[in-house]
């Protein structure tokens, strides 16, 4: 929808001649021209691509989720969350030889951080094996990612 030339999309809507948000998609300017409407695309940047969620255990950001979404043609995201209990930060960039994850979790919180790779044990915490890097209090080998669950603090996750 961001990069999207054709309608619908926020793209299509700057074709048009739209300078802010419009109230429909075809920026019809019989239509509001400032309209907070479709206004949401923010959101998923940070919850979608960043991975940034709440977890209904733990209110108010005790308790999150991390579950990045890497897309092809996407190098790299930078996305971040103030919450009530400080910043949390989800930073990924994939290449040729595979995807790094760095990770803030804020003081006295928890995070699940969700890995996605064909190769669970693989995946390292600052060179270290992740499943058993400081910090990681569980850890889940699945499929298709490794799910760990880490205590306060800044991890860079490497996986092929």
């Amino acid at each position: 929808m961001l990069k999207q030339s054709t309608g619908p999309g926020y793209l299509d809507q700057i074709k048009n001649g739209a300078t802010a948000l419009t109230e429909a998609w075809d920026a019809n300017p019989a239509d509001s021209q400032n309209h907070a409407m479709l206004g949401h695309a923010e959101e998923w940047l940070y919850n979608g691509l960043g991975g940034i969620n709440p977890d209904p255990t733990g209110p108010g950001f005790k308790k999150f989720f991390i579950h990045p979404q890497p897309q092809a043609g996407l190098a790299s995201v930078d996305a971040e969350y103030h919450s009530i209990r400080g910043l949390i930060v989800s930073n990924w960039q994939q290449g040729a030889t595979g995807l790094t994850l760095s990770v803030t979790v804020p003081v006295n919180t928890t995070a699940t951080i969700t890995i996605p790779t064909k190769n669970p044990a693989a995946v390292t915490e600052s060179g270290a094996p992740a499943a058993t890097a400081a910090g990681v209090i569980s850890n889940t080998a699945q499929a298709s990612a490794l799910e760990l669950v880490v205590g306060s603090g800044q991890y860079v996750f490497t996986a092929p």
